[in-house]
């Protein structure tokens, strides 16, 4: 009986010892478990934010690419097919031009000063020589969209025009027509 008495007390001992050891490690499995998901989760998160980043990558070298393949648009300046070293005679075909987009576009022009080389520009500081320059002072009447597609005619118009200032102001009686103060420089060689 005594050594039943034993079994027992050492079975119980145990049993002690393993109820005791399993409630003390318990909540360090759990923090294993959770350790072990979380890690799981960053993993996933990391290999979707890799996948980010190569597509980004790609996305970049492609538009670096476009960029080297497609240089930006240089403008010519317009060489009069008859050398002349009047200012005026220089320009007459980009005024027409320009006149012409104007009317196309349904723009009326109220007014147009011209003034033949202007000393503040550069071309005429630095290279008076070899460009003629003209800045036209134009007062217009138009509507939103009619000055859009016209400045957008200016734009795509291949010699060099800079549109140095463009002031827009609505007529008061009808705010759909505009009142627009718009100064551009054309450019010749001589």
């Amino acid at each position: 009986m005594k050594k039943y008495k034993q079994v027992i007390l050492y079975s119980f001992v145990i049993l002690i010892t393993f109820i005791v050891l399993a409630v003390k490690t318990k909540p360090e499995a759990g923090k294993v478990v959770r350790i072990e998901r979380g890690l799981k989760e960053k993993t996933a998160q990391v290999a979707d934010l890799q996948r980010q980043l190569d597509t980004l990558k790609k996305t970049e070298a492609e538009a670096a690419a476009q960029k080297v393949a497609a240089p930006t648009q240089v403008k010519n300046i317009y060489k009069p097919e008859t050398a002349t070293t009047e200012a005026e005679s220089s320009f007459t075909t980009i005024f027409d031009d320009v006149i012409d987009m104007a009317k196309y576009n349904g723009i009326k022009i109220y007014s147009i000063e011209y003034v033949y080389n202007p000393k503040e520009d550069d071309f005429v500081k630095n290279a008076s020589s070899q460009y003629n320059v003209c800045q036209l002072n134009m007062q217009l009447v138009s509507d939103y969209s009619d000055l859009e597609s016209f400045l957008k005619e200016l734009y795509k118009y291949p010699y060099l025009v800079n549109i140095d200032k463009l002031e827009v102001t609505p007529y008061p009686k009808n705010k759909k027509i505009l009142l627009s103060i718009l100064q551009l420089k054309l450019y010749s060689s001589k």
